[in-house]
């Protein structure tokens, strides 16, 4: 099956669980705004990024329970137009695809803060660049005329965009205001706020460790986090062989433990986390380093 038909199914499967989650029962309640929403806007925001986010909460305080039945709603219909039969129904494909995508462009600014890309303190631990972005970025792919599917540039850039994000996750980990260089900042990043008590036994107890460790040895291990994601996105860029590997490894532990889970056991997450788009991310960038390994010349035998 080519990527391309990959990401639609896999994409329009991300939307649907997404619509689906937000019919829980406790997104319609006051918890989604205090632990969800409010934060965000809170959370050292420049004044612009601080009055969008504003401006989304009061709008979401308009109507609290009528909000998430509507979204779900549309994510449902606009997943199920992505995985409609595209030969016949390309026109719905690619409608549903541009209102996810401006869809996803709205959550980001309003509702994420941009990913708190520019706030100074942002962590791909705690949900950096976003999820609707990366959400936004795998339905804008679709858009992309097929004509540069098969000559394998989709594949080829997203490889590239995939090694500079880390870089850049690397480089947001590593700057001294964030505050990631003392303990007790770093360790919020490993649970202090997911640690609610919806968590089972097991998870509580690795999160903890998390804590306790990087509250007590705040550089070494603010050190590795930075290194892990450089050496990743280094990688990337020279096409190592076990990056994807590697990548998946590292983003399911930031999913599973950090995140924990991406806070689907508190029932009041609104996606499945960074874990869906970032597999398809890297499938597809995978797919772009097979490629250039069968396209590469076979070394010459020796003639004596």
């Amino acid at each position: 099956m080519p990527w391309r038909e990959r990401l639609r199914i896999g994409t329009g499967a991300l939307w649907i669980i997404s619509g689906l989650l937000m019919f829980q029962p406790l997104i319609r309640s006051p918890l989604f705004f205090t632990d969800v929403l409010a934060p965000v806007a809170e959370a050292w925001q420049p004044f612009v990024i601080r009055a969008l986010l504003r401006t989304g909460d009061r709008l979401w305080l308009t109507a609290p329970h009528l909000w998430p039945l509507l979204i779900g709603v549309g994510e449902v219909l606009s997943g199920i137009g992505l995985l409609w039969h595209p030969t016949k129904w390309g026109w719905l494909t690619r409608l549903s695809a541009w209102i996810l995508v401006l869809w996803s462009i709205v959550v980001w600014v309003m509702g994420e803060g941009f990913g708190s890309l520019f706030n100074g303190t942002g962590s791909v631990l705690d949900g950096t660049p976003g999820n609707a972005l990366l959400y936004g970025i795998c339905t804008a792919l679709l858009l992309i005329p097929i004509d540069f599917w098969d000559s394998g540039q989709v594949a080829h850039r997203v490889r590239q965009a995939v090694g500079w994000i880390w870089i850049m996750m690397a480089g947001l980990q590593a700057l001294p205001g964030a505050g990631f260089w003392h303990g007790s900042r770093l360790a919020e990043l490993f649970g202090l706020v997911t640690m609610n008590g919806a968590e089972p036994a097991w998870l509580q107890q690795w999160i903890n460790e998390g804590v306790m460790w990087s509250f007590h040895d705040p550089a070494l291990v603010n050190l590795l986090l930075v290194i892990i994601m450089l050496g990743l996105g280094l990688a990337w860029l020279v096409n190592w062989r076990y990056a994807p590997l590697a990548t998946t490894l590292w983003v399911l532990w930031i999913w599973m433990i950090p995140q924990a889970f991406g806070a689907l056991m508190t029932h009041l997450a609104p996606t499945v986390g960074m874990i869906g788009p970032w597999l398809l991310l890297i499938g597809l960038a995978r797919h772009d380093r097979k490629s250039l390994r069968q396209s590469s010349p076979a070394a010459k035998p020796t003639i004596a």
